[in-house]
């Protein structure tokens, strides 16, 4: 059996392709996400006693008024992206409302990052409304909520440059990864078949696929392969240049994929015999 060797040939113009592909799609990606906001759920409790509990007369009073279900909420408002977004971008206040009957009691700023962000809460029609204010590149600010009644929340504000305000659940995040890690097995699936149907593939000897058939599907496998990227950077919280860090170990990994798929599908040399 001939010993086989790495193409490096076919290595650096496929390398070349993915990057002629993949750079116009990483910039535009780059630039959708280069503002963010993110409010993330960082704990929630009730305070509460149990059924069972032989306390009987505990009251938990908020600015004179008596809470019958009390539950506490710690939010922290993130400038996820990578460009600041200036007070004049605002529209409209940054909203922090609840989907259902639960009554907003307080809000509070607890602390920021830097510690002198200007920003301001409120509650006006059981919303919290945080006042415009600049916000840089990874600027945080905790926000303290009590509410009479448990809480289903979702964030919103009109904002030049951004498109959605994310709202992210940490209790959640365990899920989140065993979706992120199935998007990535089929976004190296998509990759690899990408990478073994190019033109430069040392596939194209060793298997017959008519021509359009074949241009048609290394086309589909790359769209879908970008599509699955996104959504495992969109699991992952990864937005703008951070989304890198998905990017290259998936190619790479897709790569080496497509190394075993044309030496399964090569065949083998043998030896004249003597």
């Amino acid at each position: 059996m001939k010993a086989k060797v790495l193409d490096w040939k076919f290595a650096l113009n496929t390398v070349l392709a993915l990057a002629a592909l993949l750079l116009p799609a990483y910039l535009w990606q780059a630039d959708l996400s280069a503002q963010s906001l993110t409010v993330r759920l960082v704990s929630s409790a009730a305070l509460q006693l149990p059924a069972d509990s032989k306390i009987q007369d505990l009251q938990i009073i908020v600015n004179g008024e008596k809470i019958d279900s009390p539950y506490i909420y710690s939010l922290v408002l993130i400038n996820s992206g990578s460009k600041p977004i200036p007070t004049a971008s605002f529209e409209t206040p940054l909203q922090i409302r609840t989907l259902n009957d639960a009554k907003l009691i307080t809000a509070q700023i607890t602390g920021s990052e830097p510690a002198d962000i200007p920003a301001k809460v409120s509650i006006d029609e059981n919303q919290v409304k945080i006042s415009p204010f600049l916000s840089n590149p990874k600027d945080q600010i905790a926000i303290t909520l009590v509410s009479s009644g448990p809480l289903e929340l979702m964030a919103q504000a009109r904002i030049a440059g951004v498109r959605d305000v994310v709202f992210e659940d940490a209790s959640q995040i365990k899920s989140r990864l065993l979706e992120a890690s199935l998007f990535a097995a089929i976004t190296v699936l998509c990759l690899a078949f990408y990478l073994f149907l190019l033109p430069t593939s040392r596939s194209r000897g060793t298997i017959t696929i008519v021509a359009p058939i074949r241009y048609l599907a290394t086309i589909v496998f790359f769209v879908s392969g970008l599509y699955f990227i996104g959504r495992v950077s969109g699991e992952l919280n990864l937005t703008g240049g951070t989304s890198i860090m998905v990017v290259l170990p998936l190619f790479a990994t897709a790569w080496v994929a497509t190394i075993f798929l044309e030496r399964k599908n090569s065949s083998p040399i043998s030896q004249p015999s003597s």
